[in-house]
């Protein structure tokens, strides 16, 4: 019995060893991002691009000859599946955590985030969320902050589509106001109103009264800002009920994801915002190509977004070490640094990237219709 617990302990004692021998010899990355629920489609490419730039990076060695495993916690697609699924990956003591895109649950993880300290990246584009907003220095945006999106999609209509007469139709959420208030403030600086402004809640599947309002004021363009789901009802009963606006959709009505769901030919001619289209960019032909290849659908800037910002890591903690302080201090020293899917810049409060492009939905593909200074 005596050896037999011998046998036992040794075989656990080396069992540990093993494991630290690993730890030592790995870095951990966390993920906090929808797999399930409403949102698993749309957060789908931020995985792609995560996936990837860990692919690369542990091709060439990993960062200063430690290999990269990446570690993913579900959201469930829910607020407070969110902050526990955050406070799983911390656990994992992690040296960065890719997050969910969703800028309301990124705001109910603010206390811990900026508690811990870890460096945070997200692609959640809540003007709320800048730096000199929440002073939560360990926060990193990867997406074109929505201070600026909503504003060039209000421009567009104006200026590229001769619009008169804007209507608005937004989710009732952090994002969908934020939306509603930018392009309010742009109409008020011509001398303007909305034709109309509706809302809708996340979970609503038909949006009939608000669209035929919409259609009472005899709006010429429409500006829709939700999350894909939202987007997806919407685009099919704008046609249904033969309104005849142009519409532009906020950034996740075009992901590829979500183009995918509409109906053939109900969102042809429609325009949407985007940060990139690197799927189009001929100096990202390569990377654009590895992606289609990998994941058989065509790339988009949320996936480019969050493969940057892993590789935005991984040179802090070449330059810096893996220590959280230290990271996070070497990522607050970036400023133009051009990836793949944005150009970015952290320094002096900056607030990541800065691109804005209007793209077209054509035969169920995107391209590029403009873009807004």
């Amino acid at each position: 019995m005596l050896m037999r617990r011998s046998v036992c302990l040794a075989g656990l004692l080396l069992a540990a060893t093993s494991l630290a021998a690993h730890a030592q010899s790995t870095l951990t990355l966390g993920m906090v991002i929808g797999t399930t629920g409403a949102f698993a489609g749309g957060e789908a490419p931020l995985v792609n691009g995560t996936k990837m730039a860990v692919a690369d990076l542990n091709a060439k060695g990993g960062i200063g000859g430690k290999q990269i495993t990446l570690v993913i916690e579900d959201t469930g697609s829910e607020q407070t599946g969110a902050v526990n699924a955050y406070n799983r990956i911390l656990a994992q003591n992690p040296v960065a955590i890719m997050n969910t895109t969703l800028s309301g649950f990124v705001l109910s993880q603010m206390g811990t985030i900026q508690d811990e300290g870890i460096a945070t990246f997200t692609g959640a584009a809540s003007a709320q969320l800048a730096p000199d907003k929440k002073g939560v220095e360990n926060l990193f945006r990867v997406r074109t902050s929505d201070s600026l999106v909503p504003t060039a999609a209000a421009k567009f209509a104006l200026d590229t589509l001769g619009a008169k007469r804007i209507a608005i139709l937004r989710a009732n959420s952090e994002y969908g106001n934020g939306w509603r208030s930018a392009i309010e403030a742009t109409l008020a600086a011509r001398g303007l109103k909305p034709a109309a402004s509706e809302s809708f809640e996340g979970a609503d599947r038909d949006v009939t009264p608000q669209l035929l309002r919409i259609k009472a004021a005899d709006a010429d363009v429409i500006i829709v800002a939700g999350d894909p789901p939202n987007h997806v009802v919407a685009v099919q009963q704008i046609k249904q009920l033969g309104l005849t606006a142009k519409v532009i959709l906020s950034n996740g009505g075009v992901l590829p994801t979500t183009v995918k769901l509409y109906q053939p030919g109900a969102a042809d001619g429609f325009y949407g915002t985007v940060d990139s289209v690197p799927g189009r960019d001929p100096a990202q032909a390569e990377w654009a190509a590895r992606y289609r290849k990998q994941f058989n659908i065509e790339p988009d800037y949320s996936a480019a977004e969050y493969y940057d910002g892993v590789m935005m890591v991984a040179a802090a903690i070449s330059k810096a070490g893996a220590d959280p302080k230290a990271v996070v201090k070497a990522l607050r020293t970036v400023a133009a640094y051009k990836g793949v899917g944005n150009i970015y810049t952290f320094a002096n409060k900056g607030d990541g990237g800065q691109g804005v492009a209007l793209v077209q939905i054509k035969g169920g593909v995107i391209d590029l219709a403009g873009s807004v200074q």
